[in-house]
């Protein structure tokens, strides 16, 4: 039987979910684009974004009943204009089809996420673990030059801390953070907390995640 992966300072990382279908990047492009020609409208001809919004609001409701995966979005994104079913004057229809499936991606992004915090802590707790990384962007070895972020959860209370490392302020350095959060045990949801301290060293970042343990787990 195959070990826990150690992870940083003795924490379990979070075991590689399976590969998520990905979504090209000529469409990613596409709805950054339409989201970028709608937003100018506000000053310009506020009352034709306002429609705007609301026409995206009623489109991306529609699409979460009907998209309940990426495959599903992707195959509705190929309809393009004609998921607008009452187009209206002033407005492109695509720029409306592609602003509410960006929308909705954000949104399968974010229930993404939260499952997958749901399935690290699961893991844990049947490996009778009190610690797990629930989430993890990046390479450390890489950071500060590319971000990184990783979140820590206590298995039994959801309490967490955020690890993030950012550059200093001459582009070369790193700077180490350490955040409070809370994974929410029932729907996954990840809400930041306090700062709880910036690091110039790594040595130091990682005495005050011990310690910041210690203090959740003895209070929890």
């Amino acid at each position: 039987m195959n070990s826990p992966d150690p992870g940083h300072d003795g924490v379990p990382a979070a075991p590689q979910a399976p590969a998520a279908p990905q979504v090209p990047t000529a469409v990613l492009r596409s709805w950054d684009q339409a989201e970028a020609k709608i937003f100018p409208l506000v000053m310009a001809r506020p009352e034709v974004y306002e429609l705007a919004l609301r026409m995206i609001a009623d489109l991306a409701a529609r699409l979460r009943e009907s998209c309940p995966d990426l495959p599903a979005l992707l195959a509705a994104d190929e309809q393009g204009a004609d998921l607008v079913t009452e187009p209206r004057a002033g407005v492109g229809p695509e720029l409306i089809a592609a602003a509410a499936c960006a929308m909705r991606y954000r949104e399968l992004v974010t229930i993404g996420a939260a499952q997958g915090r749901l399935a690290a802590l699961a893991r844990a707790r049947d490996q009778g673990l009190d610690w797990t990384i629930v989430e993890e962007n990046g390479d450390p070895a890489r950071a500060p030059y590319l971000p990184y972020q990783r979140v820590e959860a206590h298995v039994l209370s959801g309490r967490a801390v955020i690890v993030s490392i950012e550059p200093d302020e001459t582009l070369v350095g790193a700077v180490h953070r350490l955040d409070a959060a809370e994974v929410d045990l029932v729907t996954g949801g990840l809400q930041p907390g306090a700062a709880l301290g910036s690091y110039g060293s790594e040595e130091e970042a990682a005495q005050a995640l011990r310690q910041a343990r210690d203090q959740i787990a003895a209070s929890s």
